[in-house]
């Protein structure tokens, strides 16, 4: 005989999957409409004119900030800001709340005993001692750390110790002297992005203040008498020294495909004893050079990061997918005689890896223990298929000895991150 009581229950589950469908329906529906909130939670992100890192900055979007998504592009959000203006920001970026740009943000301590470090590191020097509820100004983030002025004081804190108070912003008097705490700034015609631009202002720049209007917009004088509007977040009365500027360079934006050549059933070149192969080398060289961006606040992507074959068209093919502004291959270089052959070398092979090997090489050049052989172009797959500004680095010879120790010690790996980073910014810098 048939329970009832099962039979009550299965109406139940069949209305409650029923109900749970139709949620699930629409909510995927509100997620696919044209317009989507978000809330921003990095501390300050540039929004574009263009999807792309070289557009000009026309705003910035804050922590809790919340923001209308209309289209999607190239892994970049076309958002639209309160003032109905329009921009781009990197999606890659509005949720992590790794790094960002410098801005100028008034904050509060939301915990006690916050201890202020000289570098954005735990094992950094404390400087003083927080208190909660202590009015800070922030000045950029950096892996999971903020730069802030507190009681005269420049610093680092963690990230999560404060709440951004834009309500807070100072109400400077008339005269008072201002300096751009960001890297640029538009001084407008009037309090509103839409209009003309009378000039265009960079980090350091003075200026006097001379009324604050509505919606954060202050009123300012540059040195040669232009006066003009810009956004509080761009501001501060602090003083800036050199040593203020740019501690380190926050890359954010920028992303970089690092691939570690060889793997799997694919060792590549050995040393002379057999023990040491070249697809180990180029992995552990690659995860250094991962590190060692990531901490100056660059997006990196690896095409492996385990002990695997990855075949040359799809690398090429991975990287023209991604929004990668770079790719670097690594390798490591054999002769057909032992000890035949020493040194580093770059290659490129489209006009738009040319800069970027030369930048990169130049680096190296400088700062490895090992010859340099210089750069040049080369018709290998991985770069004649590769739709990206990319370059391939040969490190050393495997089956040189002198080479192959290198190839196997840390610290040349730290060398090697450290050149292919400063030869980024210099890439970056002119591109």
């Amino acid at each position: 005989m048939r329970n009832p009581t099962n039979k009550k229950n299965s109406l139940k589950l069949l209305v409650v999957n029923i109900m749970i469908l139709t949620l699930l329906f629409f909510g995927f529906y509100l997620m696919k409409g044209n317009n989507q909130i978000a809330t921003v939670q990095t501390i300050a992100l540039n929004v574009r004119q263009e999807p792309t890192v070289n557009s000009p900055i026309l705003s910035q979007v804050h922590r809790e900030d919340r923001i209308t998504i209309q289209d999607r592009k190239n892994n970049w959000y076309k958002i639209q800001l309160p003032d109905k203006s329009t921009g781009w920001v990197a999606d890659w970026l509005i949720f992590e709340g790794e790094s960002g740009p410098y801005t100028s943000l008034p904050g509060i301590l939301i915990k006690s005993d916050v201890e202020l470090k000289k570098s954005p590191s735990e094992k950094s020097k404390t400087l003083d001692t927080l208190k909660r509820k202590t009015h800070i100004t922030v000045n950029l983030e950096l892996n999971g750390w903020s730069r802030v002025l507190v009681n005269d004081q420049i610093g680092w804190i963690p990230s999560d110790t404060f709440n951004i108070k834009k309500k807070d912003f100072p109400k400077w008097k008339e005269e008072t002297p201002l300096f751009i705490a960001t890297e640029t700034a538009s001084l407008y015609e009037k309090p509103n992005q839409k209009t003309a631009v009378k000039t265009a202002l960079t980090y350091g720049d003075t200026l006097v203040a001379m009324e604050k209007s509505e919606d954060e917009w202050y009123k300012v004088k540059t040195k040669d008498n232009q006066i003009g509007y810009l956004k509080q977040w761009h501001l501060t009365e602090h003083q800036l020294s050199k040593d203020d500027k740019k501690p380190d360079t926050p890359l954010a934006e920028y992303v970089v495909m690092i691939d570690p050549g060889h793997g799997g059933n694919d060792p590549g070149a050995s040393s002379n004893d057999g023990k040491y192969f070249e697809k180990d080398m180029t992995l552990a060289t690659a995860k250094t050079i991962k590190k060692e961006l990531n901490q100056h606040g660059m997006s990196v992507l690896l095409t492996r990061s385990k002990d695997e074959i990855i075949p040359l068209k799809n690398i090429s093919a991975k990287s023209n997918e991604s929004h990668a502004d770079a790719f670097i291959s690594l390798h490591y270089d054999s002769t057909e005689s032992p000890n035949e052959g020493s040194g580093t070398t770059t290659y490129y092979r489209h006009k738009s890896g040319k800069p970027l090997a030369k930048a990169v090489n130049d680096q190296i050049a400088g700062r490895l223990p090992l010859p340099n052989r210089g750069y040049g172009k080369q018709d290998y797959l991985i770069l004649r298929e590769n739709e990206k500004p990319a370059i391939l680095i040969e490190l050393g010879y495997m089956n040189n000895d002198l080479d192959a120790k290198y190839a196997r010690s840390n610290d040349y790996h730290k060398l090697v991150a450290e050149s292919i980073y400063n030869g980024l910014l210099e890439y970056f810098e002119i591109k």
